[in-house]
């Protein structure tokens, strides 16, 4: 699924949680942005994620090192 179309669930959601108050949207959507962000860290990387990361790692190390 989406990114946008996943927040809209989550926002919905909290909307019908809150009781289908109308004009909190906006405040619905942001809550629903930083739930869906948080999922995010919490799901495990893909193998090419993992290796950029490793890579900028690694660079970040050797700079340090040719500063010394």
């Amino acid at each position: 699924m989406r990114r946008e179309e996943e927040i809209r669930l989550i926002a919905y959601s909290i909307w019908e949680q809150e009781g289908c108050c109308d004009g909190r949207d906006i405040e619905h959507w942001l809550r629903a942005e930083a739930i869906w962000e948080e999922k995010q860290k919490c799901m495990p990387q893909p193998e090419s994620a993992k290796a950029e990361a490793v890579k900028a790692t690694a660079r970040q190390k050797s700079r340090a090192a040719k500063k010394k």
